[in-house]
């Protein structure tokens, strides 16, 4: 009755907006592309565009193909992208509108590239969209190219990333000064000639257990490149061991465990200050698995996990990652359940993203927003920032 995940519509935009020169048409009311950009917007901090065939009633009863080839021509007049995807939303997937058919049409008469992809809300939650895309990015773009070779450096691809900011900077930043290069990111930043290069990596990683993993399976079938999952970097053991699985694969020279070892007195601090306070943890499978093992590194005690979704390894890396702690996990949960939990446990911080907010409001509890694309939260230098973070929020009202 109260869902804390969404639909295939908004996977499948949050997704394909990372690309860049890239302008999604969402075939449907207005309602749909309006809230959509308006959360994606507020939960960036950056300007989002999303265009939509705005279909009224009549539309929807007698149809609105001539209406949607109208709104791709003139897109591609006004804003020159180069890719148009054109998604579904439930009243044109309910009407049986063949945007496929639209797409092949309209291929050869406009400028961008187009792909068609399948999005009514009812058809799945966000998990569906953001792998639809991906795959049809992979089958569209980067197989019929079928780019060959391989990068002369190091290089990976990143699979499964939708928000980019001070993390994608900082983990490129890093990673470049170890020797490896970061071929593409699907699809925080990428753009079309990025996507068509996707083979030239040596290696994929998985960033996102609900929508990276059949993709990396998919690259892996078709061009043989292998792929890593978990552990995702965010906390510091997390991020030592992201980094040496990286060094080990390419058989690199870097100092990475001095590098670590000048970190351990603010480890050490930090766990000091931090010891036997009570946290919940509000998330997407990736970031709850590691976050639940960085606030133990930190010596808090996770009383809550909430986890909207749920993909093929999480439950095993869920495991993992606890060891013997025994917080309540609660798997594609109401609202409501979270608030009865928050109620009875009161943990001193909740570790979420913006919806958790009003949370912190009705029990008076600090919430640290870990979601939000203006943040630094990966690597070692994202572990220092939660870390002094969560300090002042719990501590400094007190202090």
């Amino acid at each position: 009755m109260e869902p804390m995940s969404t639909c295939k519509l908004f996977g499948a935009i949050r997704a394909l907006i990372g690309i860049k020169n890239t302008i999604p048409i969402i075939h449907g009311p207005r309602g749909c592309a309006y809230h959509i950009r308006y959360l994606l917007s507020v939960r960036s901090g950056s300007r989002i565009r999303i265009c939509s065939t705005e279909l009224s009633q009549e539309d929807v009863v007698f149809g609105a193909e001539n209406k949607l080839k109208e709104t791709i021509i003139t897109v591609d007049r006004t804003y020159k992208p180069d890719l148009i995807p054109v998604l579904t939303s439930c009243s044109t997937s309910i009407i049986g509108e063949d945007i496929q058919k639209v797409a092949r049409e309209l291929k050869d008469e406009i400028n961008a590239d187009i792909i068609a992809i399948s999005a009514g809300g009812f058809e799945s939650d966000q998990s569906g969209g953001y792998e639809e895309v991906l795959e049809t990015l992979i089958k569209s773009i980067t197989i019929p190219k079928q780019t060959r070779g391989k990068t002369e450096n190091p290089s990976i691809n990143l699979i499964g990333v939708f928000r980019g900011g001070p993390d994608l900077l900082e983990l490129k930043k890093t990673l470049k000064r170890m020797g490896i290069d970061i071929n593409c990111v699907l699809t925080s930043g990428s753009n079309l000639e990025d996507i068509k290069n996707i083979p030239l990596a040596h290696l994929n990683y998985s960033f996102c257990d609900i929508s990276g993993i059949i993709p990396c399976k998919i690259l892996r079938e078709e061009f043989g490149i292998p792929f890593v999952y978990y552990p995702f970097p965010m906390g510091f053991s997390n991020s030592l061991n992201f980094f040496k699985t990286l060094i080990d694969h390419f058989n690199l020279d870097y100092p990475l465990q001095r590098e670590y070892d000048k970190l351990k007195p603010s480890i050490d601090y930090f766990r000091q200050k931090l010891d036997g306070y009570k946290a919940a943890i509000i998330a997407g499978p990736t970031r709850a698995i590691a976050l639940a093992s960085f606030l133990k590194e930190l010596g808090m005690t996770p009383v809550l996990i909430s986890i909207d979704l749920i993909g093929e390894y999480t439950l095993k890396e869920l495991k993992w990652a606890l060891g013997d702690a025994k917080p309540r996990v609660l798997i594609q949960p109401e609202v409501g359940e979270i608030e009865k939990f928050i109620k009875k446990e009161q943990p001193h911080i909740i570790l979420g993203g913006l919806g958790e907010s009003y949370l912190s409001y009705n029990f008076k509890i600090p919430v640290l927003d870990v979601m939000h694309g203006k943040e630094l939260t990966w690597g070692f230098q994202g572990a220092l920032s939660i870390s002094q973070k969560i300090f002042n929020l719990i501590r400094s009202p007190s202090s």
